[in-house]
């Protein structure tokens, strides 16, 4: 981690292509891998009110990454952003852990990053695109008409749009990638009456797509892609059990269902079903978590029944937030004292189950994206402030700080080259 990065140079060619057709490959540059969360091993314990059935078996032999983030994208060496102007334009950035330098994406000399004179700036206010990256290529996802994705080696060279999205499409906010292809949840409505669903598989080297799952939303149905795990796409369905949708019950009536699905065929398998408000997903890059209702965090483990990992009445379905994982620690948000209002930000020790707040977040928003060596890679905004977007600071923190510091002097901030 302690070599430094040389600046990066970014090429705009945009050229849309129609949903299906290919696009020149690229050539990709070697990049770090990134990094990866676990849990610690501990005693399994079933769930109460949740069905579990077997996984499926097999293994696809790819490493796949999953964001639903709109942070960016991270690597064993740095953190890729997009930071945003007061004119809601942005600039492509990369965080550099070694040098502890953020910089553009951009080689030219004497260069503004704030026209589209500069191959890192994004002009298209409202669409600023969803990073992830697999080491070897970055993916830019951009959600909003014109609906796209867009490819470029880790030093920003040879960008171009590897897929376009039909007019009546909207791509989902999660997105999987491994070596090969894109994988995301894309909704079509034909009338007002019907819509469906894919889950797209996109090539990496051609922009070809294949669908790998298919399904209506008619009837109350809808699907989301919820991660990844062990080597498999996670799809979640939630199925409402009535037509009728005229009472809070009602509405509530529904079923959620995660599907294990391969990649390569598209074959999909149940994991786990519950009513709602019995248990919440929650997914990190590589990894699957659950929420119970009674207070729980559990890892999905694949042999019928879920890991608890912490009991604590501050894990709360749908309320807490679990943030970033390593072997030794899980840190999330959660209201204070299990209750509804003012959410803090808390260090789970994996190997004990202890939890203790971080000080550092109080009267602001501290979100851990990474890590190098021994230091957390955070970023830090005015708590509940409608400028937080324009007012962001990134910075390095040791882990054994976290829970100690109690002011700015354990932050290491970043040099901001733009």
């Amino acid at each position: 981690m302690d070599r430094k990065r040389t600046v990066f140079s970014l090429l705009l060619g945009f050229s849309l292509v129609l949903a299906g057709c290919s696009a020149p490959a690229s050539t990709a540059q070697p990049s770090p891998t990134p990094a990866q969360s676990s849990e610690a091993a501990v005693t399994a314990a079933p769930a109460p009110e949740v069905t579990a059935t077997p996984e499926v078996t097999g293994d696809p032999e790819n490493q796949l990454v999953f964001s639903q983030s709109a942070a960016g994208a991270r690597t064993a060496d740095g953190f890729y952003t997009v930071h945003t102007y007061d004119d809601w334009t942005g600039c492509l950035v990369f965080y550099d852990y070694a040098s502890r330098q953020a910089v553009p994406v951009c080689s030219q000399p004497n260069c503004e990053h704030h026209d589209e004179t500069c191959p890192a700036w994004f002009g298209d206010k409202g669409n600023i695109p969803r990073l992830l990256t697999n080491g070897e290529q970055l993916v830019l996802c951009y959600l909003n008409t014109p609906a796209r994705i867009e490819t470029a080696n880790p030093d920003g060279s040879n960008r171009r749009v590897l897929y376009e999205f039909a007019a009546n499409a909207t791509p989902g906010d999660g997105l999987c990638m491994d070596e090969d292809a894109v994988y995301l949840l894309s909704t079509s409505v034909s009338d007002e009456a019907d819509s469906r669903q894919d889950l797209l598989r996109i090539d990496l080297a051609d922009g070809s797509c294949d669908p790998l799952w298919s399904g209506s939303t008619t009837g109350g149905s809808y699907a989301f892609l919820a991660g990844c795990r062990d080597h498999y796409l996670v799809l979640k369905e939630i199925r409402r059990n009535t037509q009728q949708a005229e009472t809070a019950e009602q509405l509530a009536d529904q079923t959620h269902t995660l599907l294990s699905v391969d990649p390569r065929d598209g074959s999909t398998a149940p994991l786990y079903a519950w009513q709602q408000g019995d248990l919440l997903e929650s997914a990190l890059p590589d990894t699957l978590y659950g929420i119970t209702a009674d207070h729980r965090l559990c890892a999905f483990a694949g042999d019928e029944q879920l890991t608890e990992l912490a009991r604590d009445d501050r894990f709360v379905p749908s309320v807490t937030v679990i943030q970033y994982a390593d072997e030794d620690a899980l840190w999330f948000t959660a209201p204070e004292n299990g209750t509804e209002g003012k959410s803090s930000l808390y260090q789970l020790n994996l190997a004990d189950g202890t939890i203790a707040p971080v000080p550092l977040a109080q009267g602001r928003s501290l979100t851990v994206l990474g890590e190098t060596g021994d230091d957390l890679f955070v970023r830090i905004t005015a708590d509940d402030s409608l400028q937080a977007s324009l007012d962001t600071r990134y910075a390095l923190v040791p882990k054994d700080r976290m829970t100690t510091a109690q002011d700015d002097s354990a932050l290491e901030e970043f040099a901001e080259l733009f």
